[in-house]
């Protein structure tokens, strides 16, 4: 009954943040639109905030696992949120020019986008000391309010102004907050015999695992250093998130070329953030017969092919019907990637694993894409930005093809003979 009720608190967390995300992400480019500014200027702030995100999201991961033990990860999520209120109300409040946004944006970039993984790492931590959680159901309640959100917002925009959402912002925070204070403590007692692995790899069956991992700390640079495959993994995720980021920036210009609103936009992203639930719902019975590795090709190259169903849409309606290509896409990449890193990393080092795959998707290679993009679009034009979108995330696929034959390890890590041909 206990595990039930964790699982409930988790997926309400997973469901408040991604109701969160909902306004501070997928609104960003019509609340910036609304306040003036340009594609250049707004290819740029996406850059800041998302620049912000890599410095921001190394230094909260290495404190996360160095001080797991003495400040728990919900009392950061906890400061993390309540500066991301400040800052929303600030923005609401204020009339400022392009300086003072660059400001808003790093603080946003520094803490609404690192929480995330700090959720995911969370669940990561529950299953390390002897609790057990259904991740993939707490995800697909994630995906489930996003998708709702999203129409929500567009509605909401449409009826009382795009800048109002920040309001909307704020009072989700509130209850990002609240959800995120009751959530249980972590254990840090238990768990300290050799079949910690193979328990804490349950989260709805036992599967058995040959031999513990160690639960050392390491840097961010030794990750980089001796694990290939995770390197690999991370590349590919760069550039997928690049072609998407590419792709869906200014997909609202996209949808009112093609004769829609705000709430048409709400719509597509409404399928969008649907389309996942089934995968995330399934993804445990996947993952007995397709590999995590084969899984996240599968991801990139729907990712690919949603980018280009996006781009050559003849219709309003084709483009919103489009974005259901999402389930084997991202509906597969955020449980996929949590699974990845407990396969593949030292288990002393999940929430710096899991961080740096936002720092290497949402960090780097969105901040990249962002600058791009203004770039593009003002040089060359909307359909010129789309179509770069799928060349991009086509070599996100050939990166994810090459990470397939990739060893985990490196044998000759130190102290790390026993990952080396796991």
């Amino acid at each position: 009954m206990e595990e039930k009720k964790l699982t409930i608190k988790y997926a309400v967390l997973q469901g408040m943040y991604w109701m969160l995300a909902a306004v501070a992400m997928a609104y960003v480019t019509p609340l910036l639109e609304a306040k003036g500014f340009d594609s250049m200027e707004i290819g740029m702030l996406n850059a800041v905030k998302y620049t912000s995100v890599v410095v921001f999201q190394v230094l909260i991961a290495s404190f996360s696992d160095k001080y797991a033990e003495r400040v728990p990860l919900k009392y950061i999520i906890a400061l993390l949120t309540v500066v991301s209120m400040g800052t929303a109300w600030v923005f609401w409040a204020v009339d400022m020019g392009f300086a003072g946004a660059v400001v808003i944006f790093i603080l946003l970039g520094a803490t609404i986008n690192c929480i995330s993984p700090l959720i995911d790492s969370l669940s990561i931590q529950y299953m390390n000391h002897g609790r057990k959680l259904n991740y993939t159901v707490s995800r697909a309640c994630g995906s489930f309010t996003w998708a709702i959100f999203c129409v929500v917002v567009g509605v909401f925009a449409d009826t009382f102004g795009v800048t109002h959402i920040l309001l909307l912002q704020i009072g989700i925070a509130v209850l990002l907050l609240i959800s995120n204070l009751v959530m249980d403590k972590v254990d840090f007692t238990w768990g300290k015999s050799a079949s910690l692995l193979q328990e804490r790899c349950t989260i709805q069956e036992i599967e058995a695992v040959p031999e513990k991992r160690e639960s050392q700390v390491h840097t961010a640079g030794y990750l980089l250093r001796y694990f290939p495959k995770y390197v690999l993994f991370l590349v590919a995720c760069m550039f997928t998130f690049m072609g998407y980021n590419l792709n869906a920036t200014f997909m609202i210009d996209v949808v009112q070329n093609l004769g829609g609103s705000h709430t048409d936009y709400g719509v597509a992203q409404f399928v969008l953030a649907m389309a996942e639930i089934p995968t995330a719902l399934v993804f445990m019975k996947m993952k007995k017969y397709i590999s995590i590795d084969k899984l996240m090709v599968c991801c990139s190259l729907f990712c690919t092919l949603r980018a280009a169903a996006t781009t050559f849409a003849p219709s309003v309606l084709v483009l919103i019907l489009s974005q259901s290509l999402e389930l084997l896409g991202l509906g597969i990449f955020y449980a996929g990637s949590v699974f990845f890193v407990m396969e593949n990393l030292p288990e002393g080092d999940v929430v710096k694993g899991v961080s740096l795959i936002n720092v290497a998707t949402v960090g780097i290679g969105e901040a990249i894409a962002s600058l791009l993009c203004g770039s593009i679009k003002a040089a060359f034009g909307l359909q010129a930005l789309m179509v770069a979108s799928i060349f991009v995330s086509l070599i996100g696929v050939f990166v994810m093809l090459v990470m397939l034959r990739a060893k985990r390890s490196v044998e000759k890590a130190p102290g790390n003979r026993a990952m080396a041909n796991c």
